[in-house]
């Protein structure tokens, strides 16, 4: 007998999702073979997340030879992973029907092809600037680092890099507006000059400057250094979170970075939250404000019109209509 296939067709809701959203997944399966295949449990998974299973569907069903039947639809978890294109993967314990013995023979788990893909991506954006080199030596380390906070769900911003001043004596002032603009600020201390005291690499003076202008503008900022720099003034104290990495072992600083991304995010979504609350606080003590004194005014001139001595024939109350007093008057003229 030859190897038992399925043919699988899936079907998603949508083809781009968030981080700890459901993604709405519905499959049907034929089996292609001459002889009936019977499922026993179904399997989801991620390519992004080896291992992670969002749930097992008890299927318990025969397919006979060229017949297709519905797989159970599934809300999938989707994963907090950093942003890109993955792929969806089912498997299914599969039996064959062995008609020699009148039984039926375990083959194991089997996923059928091809995968389905998808993308995860992060919303809001967040706004980071970035304090980094730009010497070409560096920029193979600094790319890599990049890549991983961009992933995250960062929009990065580089005085230089891609944010350009014409006036060269306005470049501070430029860096310093950038720095107010961004949520966030990353600063990679990459090495530069060696001291001659401690025998260790010094950073950029403008790293050291930038970070102390995230230090007056109130900014989240993460340092990442590398293992062979100096940390002195500022950078050197524990203001700020640092993350040293090595630089013959970019995996572990893309690890822990992995680590560190989203409880940034989730700081900065809480801050968001914050001033979006005080806002609409603003907001109705506003409107409450002016409604107060309209109704003031409002009522002041109504007081005014009531107050107001008629003029004309007939007489009217506070109501407006003639007083009842006029009305006797004019029924005796008539009579």
């Amino acid at each position: 007998m030859s190897a038992a296939i399925w043919y699988l067709r899936t079907t998603f809701d949508r083809h781009v999702a968030y981080p700890n959203e459901n993604l709405f997944v519905s499959a049907t399966l034929t089996n292609p073979n001459s002889y009936a295949l019977f499922i026993g449990s179904c399997y989801w998974s991620f390519t992004c997340c080896p291992g992670y299973a969002p749930g097992i569907g008890h299927v318990n069903k025969v397919v006979p030879p060229g017949e297709t039947m519905i797989i159970p639809p599934w809300n999938l978890p989707i994963p907090n992973v950093p942003e890109g294109q993955y792929e969806a993967e089912v498997a299914f314990d599969t039996w064959c029907w062995q008609a020699h013995t009148a039984a039926w023979q375990f083959l194991g788990k089997i996923a059928p092809s091809p995968k389905q893909p998808f993308y995860i991506i992060h919303a809001p954006r967040f706004r980071a600037f970035i304090s980094r080199s730009n010497h070409d030596a560096d920029r193979p380390l600094v790319d890599v680092i990049l890549s991983a906070i961009q992933k995250w769900g960062f929009d990065t911003h580089t005085v230089g890099i891609n944010e350009f001043e014409r006036d060269r004596r306005k470049v501070p002032d430029r860096i310093i507006q950038e720095i107010t603009k961004a949520d966030c600020v990353f600063a990679i201390a990459t090495p530069r000059d060696v001291s001659s005291v401690p025998y260790l690499f010094r950073t950029l003076t403008w790293l050291h400057n930038e970070v102390s202008f995230s230090f007056m503008a109130n900014k989240l900022t993460l340092l990442i250094a590398d293992t062979t720099v100096h940390l002195n003034g500022l950078i050197g104290t524990e203001t700020f979170p640092t993350v040293r990495y090595d630089a013959y072992d970019l995996n572990t600083l893309i690890f822990r970075l992995g680590n560190l991304l989203p409880v940034i995010r989730k700081i900065l979504l809480e801050e968001s939250y914050q001033k979006w609350k005080q806002q609409r606080v603003r907001e109705i003590e506003e409107i409450t404000y002016h409604a107060f004194v309209s109704g003031v005014v409002a009522q002041k001139r109504l007081c005014s019109d009531l107050s107001r001595p008629t003029t004309g024939s007939g007489k009217r109350g506070a109501s407006g209509l003639p007083s009842l007093a006029s009305h006797h008057r004019d029924t005796r003229t008539r009579q």
